[in-house]
């Protein structure tokens, strides 16, 4: 029995790493995300399919409000793209943060939409702040991670 268990626990720990085929963060000068700088990511998709898209947030703790708006298209060959709006919870109701880290905190969240239809071949993802403030400070990082 034993000899089984091993192969079983190493194909279990590939299978999971395999899912995620797209990762990747964009650092905000000064910590600073303003209204109309939109964060985009050229994303190879290696076969046309449903997959899990998340947004992905560093930010200090010097981030002010309990949530962030964001706005995710796409843009591709396909006839359908996506367009979303995330709600990103920053902190519990009783203002604990969600994330995970000391000063800068690390959260991803799937966005609303899921799972997503999307073909092979390059998907462009944009990613614009939906706050009608004109900047918004302690945004360290803004990313994107897409799992089959």
């Amino acid at each position: 029995m034993k000899k089984y268990l091993i192969p079983f626990f190493i194909l279990s720990l590939g299978a999971c790493q395999q899912g995620i085929v797209f990762e990747k963060y964009e650092s905000l000068p000064e910590e600073v995300w303003y209204k109309y700088h939109a964060v985009e990511f050229l994303v190879p998709i290696p076969d046309s399919g449903q997959y899990r898209v998340s947004l992905c947030l560093r930010h200090t703790t010097d981030y002010e409000m309990t949530d962030l708006w964001c706005m995710v298209s796409t843009r591709s060959h396909a006839t359908t793209q996506l367009a979303d709006t995330v709600d990103l919870k920053i902190t519990e109701t009783d203002g604990r943060w969600i994330g995970t880290g000391g000063r800068i905190k690390t959260l991803e969240q799937a966005i609303n939409l899921n799972p997503v239809n999307l073909p092979k071949g390059n998907v462009i993802f944009r990613i614009e702040p939906g706050m009608p403030l004109e900047e918004i400070n302690g945004v360290k990082d803004i990313g994107i991670k897409i799992e089959k």
